[in-house]
């Protein structure tokens, strides 16, 4: 008997080496993604979705070949010990705990502010909206919030935060609710001035502060000046990227990257910070426009008929070529930033794998609030994986990371990431 399961175990044996070996590259290749451009072979933008599987099965591997005590366990533990810096970007320790300030407060409907130090830290918004059309809120509570323009009211109004970066927002049209006035006869969210764009996606500011004359709110942004103008009217519709601060603005602008029918792009604005100047950078790349139908049949494994079938292949191409698109503009935004003369801080959505050759481009010297101080995955698109932490709020290293905190109510396919920053 003993001999008929040793003869087993060779021929399991044989097997477990090729896997374990084919895992161990599979990881290396997810390592080397930052150098992979995804211009040079598309199913590269692919091998970072292998990350978790490959991780539980150098695990499995490992546990395995120590049961046998075999000192074959070494090849995966140290392949995974050779991306400890890596896997902090996918997860962090310790897990989601109670300890959310933000996300309490508007759980439990108690909208008072939550205490910080205003003179020593600043709080950061980064908020894909959805269009401000999410009609399903999770939320069960007597004192439940209705709309999405009211979760990001409430939002802001428990944060009190001095930048919020939002995409994906659509204003003052007959289908969607008047959020900035909401916002502007907030009695707790004064003071605010808008950078925006309007229907031909030209940028203005709006001083959203109603204890001003109607004719000091409105500010047009015309060949990289800021000008007085106009008679103070709101705009008739203001859609794709909107930043809001409390923070004097010394300059600000927009740029398209590539994709003329798209509302998203790279939106920026030079914001005075007491005595120092702050170079803000709002983006929303391009996406891999996977429609909620099409990502059922992946997270149902609805793998087997050809329909399912064909509807995978279509997200991959997807994937594939949203990859490409975005490393071109990437190319765009690092120039842009290079030139920057003043620190740099990072918001939006990059509508990519957090570990992706577009990301670290972007990324570079900036500390992303997730890897200082988040939990858990940190995936911040509600309707995916946990791989698809897609949202960042990143900043010059000169500026410690206090806390990361994602607000997990969905009123959006997005999640808001809030971040305090110290100075």
């Amino acid at each position: 008997m003993k001999s008929r399961f040793d003869f087993l175990w060779r021929g399991l044996r044989a097997t477990l080496i090729g896997i374990n070996l084919f895992l161990a590259m599979g990881m290396l290749a997810v390592y080397a993604i930052p150098w992979l451009d995804p211009r040079w072979l598309a199913p590269l933008a692919l091998v970072g979705f292998l990350y978790y599987p490959l991780l539980v099965g150098l695990i499995i591997c490992s546990v395995l070949w120590m049961i046998r005590r075999n000192a074959r366990f070494w090849i995966s533990v140290l392949i995974i010990a050779l991306g400890w810096k890596v896997h902090s970007v996918w997860w962090q320790w310790p897990w989601p705990s109670n300890a959310e300030p933000f996300t309490h407060a508007l759980v439990q409907g108690d909208f008072q502010k939550v205490p910080f130090d205003s003179k020593r830290n600043w709080k950061v918004i980064s908020y894909n909206v959805g269009t401000l059309s999410f009609k399903d809120p999770l939320m069960e509570s007597p004192k439940a919030i209705s709309s999405s323009r009211d979760f990001l009211i409430k939002l802001m109004d428990v944060v009190q935060p001095d930048l919020v970066g939002l995409q994906d927002f659509i204003s003052w049209e007959p289908s969607r609710p008047d959020v900035l006035r909401s916002i502007m006869l907030h009695p707790g969210l004064q003071g605010y001035t808008m950078i925006g764009q309007d229907s031909k996606r030209r940028s203005f500011m709006y001083s959203l502060n109603a204890a001003l004359p109607v004719d000091s709110r409105h500010l047009h942004l015309k060949e990289g000046s800021l000008k007085q103008g106009g008679k103070g009217q709101l705009k008739t519709k203001v859609g794709g990227m909107v930043m809001l601060t409390r923070w004097p603005v010394l300059n600000c602008g927009y740029k398209n990257l590539g994709e003329p029918s798209h509302n998203g792009g790279m939106m920026w604005a030079d914001i005075l910070m007491a005595k120092d100047t702050l170079r803000w950078v709002n983006l929303h790349l391009a996406s891999n426009r996977i429609s909620p139908p099409e990502l059922s049949h992946v997270q149902d494994l609805e793998l087997k008929s050809d329909s399912s079938q064909r509807t995978i292949k279509g997200i991959l191409r997807k994937i594939a070529y949203s990859a490409r698109l975005r490393a071109e503009q990437s190319d765009q935004i690092r120039a842009f930033m290079d030139e920057s003369p003043y620190p740099l801080l990072v918001t939006g959505d990059f509508n990519d794998l957090p570990y992706s050759f577009v990301v670290k481009r972007i990324q570079q010297k900036l500390k992303d609030s997730f890897e200082s101080k988040g939990q858990g995955t940190g995936n911040t698109y509600a309707r995916g994986f946990p791989s698809f932490r897609i949202d960042h709020v990143m900043v010059d290293s000169r500026f410690p990371v206090l806390s990361h905190e994602l607000v997990r109510l969905r009123y959006s396919d997005h999640y808001p990431v809030v971040a305090v920053l110290g100075r």
